[in-house]
């Protein structure tokens, strides 16, 4: 680049001169300019964390003193010198890099990464990245580290704009770095695929039930969402998924049973803190309260939650048997345009887990309850997703060994035989039509079977056949209610 100085371009002589600290005030000392440096380097290093900690950069006192800030072409030069300058403090690469493993630029007023790229080049193996409360707008703003830090393990971009203007800023991110694990505190690839740089898309979605009619991967990616975000910071996610119309509610249910394996254990449950918003219809009988426990908006919503105990929910990658996800096609989804009175077709998601409760000041596992949640989603709001009803109920912890699939009813191949599939159906979609015939009909497995195998597997006309032949079906042909 030096080479070039002094050649003449579109008639301009070029001039180009390798930066140094004295280039930051010419009035003052070279020495004098680097001393100041290496004492905002060494005031700002961590030696325990590894942490280089340049937040707030606007208002450090010996900055401030010696006016780097005050115009735009020390403000240019600051950062190239400071990064100088901390590259000479070490013998080797090596070193440098074992000796700084995290670096905050938080709080800094910036709207792209252009003033501070050289932090790529003087510590490409960074492993911990502070980028939040600064004012990018868009990940462009921050497209020229995309392929820098290939070691990058915790970036945290939260108090950005960015993440209102591009809802799959997450999903990008992880595309640009493949051993990221956590994004904004939050864990988004599990430890083995972040060591081996595998692709969060790589992530089979852990589904415990054939019942998950999906279209474009909506409805799951709500759902790796939604719940990271309930955990970290839920005044953002009403925002996102929420509006006045979406309606949510809180059961609270008592009597369900509990995990076996810890049956000895007879600690009160505590419901206190959410007894007094449950709408638990079998005890709420009376109108009014129904309606007032009914919260309608996203302020109306989060205020509920910020009522309710900080929890954490297994992770979905990580721990996919803690897990049951069910998702059909919801005809008939309010349209927030008006533009189709008879509705649009959505999403009838059913989540079954767990939580646990965290104590905030120590951090701790205060106690461990199971849940289900059932939502209607739509299209709208700024992610193209909507919460129509959200409805949620806490009971007692209840294990997970009831969501192991029971291969005496849900398997195609058990007692019913295997079938003769026709060419280019596959077992796994046979399954799925034959569970799906049996709960739109509910006939028993044998029955289904026999229905489908006699139309060559066409579902339509197995249900045309059903209904044409129901009157004349024996009682056995049904399962019987318990």
């Amino acid at each position: 680049m030096l080479r070039l100085d002094g050649y003449v371009f579109a008639g301009t002589n070029i001039k180009i001169e390798r930066a140094s600290a004295q280039d930051l005030n010419p009035a003052v000392s070279k020495e004098t300019t680097i001393a100041m440096l290496k004492g905002v380097l060494a005031r700002r290093y961590d030696v325990d964390s590894k942490l280089l900690d340049l937040s707030a950069l606007g208002v450090d006192p010996d900055l401030k003193a010696a006016q780097i800030f005050d115009s735009r072409t020390t403000t240019s030069k600051f950062f190239p010198a400071l990064m100088k300058v901390l590259d000479q403090q070490f013998k080797s690469p090596a070193e440098k890099n074992d000796a700084i493993i995290s670096v905050s630029l938080a709080n800094n007023e910036l709207t792209s990464v252009s003033a501070v790229t050289t932090l790529a080049q003087t510590l490409p193996q960074l492993k911990n990245l502070d980028l939040s409360n600064n004012a990018f707008k868009d990940l462009a703003a921050i497209e020229a580290w995309r392929r820098k830090f290939p070691k990058l393990d915790h970036l945290i971009v939260s108090g950005n704009p960015l993440e209102q203007a591009e809802p799959e800023y997450a999903v990008k991110l992880l595309a640009w770095y493949p051993k990221l694990r956590l994004l904004n505190t939050v864990q988004v690839r599990s430890d083995q695929d972040a060591e081996s740089g595998r692709r969060v898309t790589d992530i089979p979605f852990p589904i415990r039930s054939p019942n998950f009619q999906d279209e474009g991967q909506i409805a799951e990616n709500f759902l790796r969402t939604f719940f990271a975000g309930y955990d970290a910071d839920r005044a953002t996610l009403a925002q996102h998924y929420y509006d006045e119309q979406s309606e949510f509610s809180l059961a609270v249910n008592t009597a369900a049973p509990r995990d076996p394996s810890t049956a000895h254990e007879t600690a009160p449950q505590e419901w206190d803190l959410y007894i007094k918003r449950s709408r638990n219809l079998k005890k709420i009988t009376q109108l009014p309260a129904r309606q007032s426990r009914l919260c309608r908006g996203a302020q109306a919503i989060h205020e509920s939650w910020s009522s309710l105990p900080t929890t954490r929910h297994p992770d979905l990658a990580t721990q996919p048997q803690k897990w049951l996800i069910e998702c059909q096609s919801q005809p008939g989804v309010p349209d927030p345009t008006g533009a189709s009175p008879a509705g649009v077709d959505g999403f009838l998601v059913t989540v079954h887990g767990e939580f646990d409760e965290i104590d905030v000041s120590t951090g701790q596992i205060k106690k461990t309850r199971s849940f289900d949640r059932t939502f209607i989603l739509g299209p709208g709001g700024p992610t193209g997703v909507r919460v129509v009803s959200d409805m949620m109920t806490v009971r007692a912890y209840g294990g997970f060994a009831a969501f192991e699939p029971d291969h005496n009813e849900t398997q195609v191949s058990t007692e019913a035989g295997v079938p003769v599939l026709p060419q280019g159906l596959t077992p796994e979609i046979a399954e799925q039509m034959l569970i799906e015939l049996q709960k739109q009909t509910s006939m028993t497995v044998q029955y289904a079977k026999d229905c489908l195998e006699q139309v060559q597997w066409d579902f339509d006309r197995a249900l045309q056949a059903f209904a044409a032949v129901r009157a004349n079906l024996p009682a056995d042909a049904f399962v019987q209610a318990a």
